[in-house]
């Protein structure tokens, strides 16, 4: 008997190559059809992030200029504080100075006491603030300088009070 045609090998080994040259194109198509839309996805997804990073970039730029602003204010609030506290001190400092050479003198000062201090007759006389207590440099005048000195201590003593009664 003769065989005619192919044999069944040939046919068995024809099939295997189709099939192996058929899932080779076919996962080639495949692979290119996902690598652009992998590469499409990454381009969107490099867009997005590009897009995000100038917008937070943008926001932080707003937020530091916003901070620089409200900084600046706070600095001006500061300054107008620290002004109007100057300016209420030297008024209080002036109040004794009847001469208005910009310095308080012992007489000055001992009749500014005299008269402030009988407006509270419940102060005990040794509570009475004294004249070297201000004249740091011992020239016989009080300067703005010595009475602000004299006053941000009187401050920090009675600040020091007040915590030692709360606790």
């Amino acid at each position: 008997m003769k065989r005619s045609g192919p044999g069944i090998g040939k046919i068995i080994m024809t099939g295997f190559g189709g099939w192996l040259l058929g899932a080779k194109i076919h996962s080639g198509r495949a692979t290119k059809k996902m690598t652009i839309k992998h590469k499409a996805e990454q381009k969107k997804l490099y867009t997005q992030y590009y897009n995000d990073v100038k917008k937070l970039q943008e926001t932080n730029a707003e937020l530091e200029a916003y901070i620089k602003t409200l900084g600046d204010a706070m600095q001006g609030l500061t300054e107008d504080h620290e002004l109007e506290a100057v300016e209420r001190d030297y008024d209080e400092f002036k109040q004794p100075d009847i001469d208005g050479d910009d310095r308080i003198s012992r007489a000055e000062f001992n009749m500014y006491i005299r008269d402030y201090l009988s407006n509270y007759p419940g102060m005990a006389p040794e509570d009475y603030p004294r004249f070297e207590d201000f004249d740091h440099d011992n020239d016989g005048y009080i300067s703005f300088q010595e009475y602000a000195e004299q006053m941000a201590l009187a401050v920090q003593k009675a600040e020091k009070q007040q915590s030692a009664v709360s606790f």
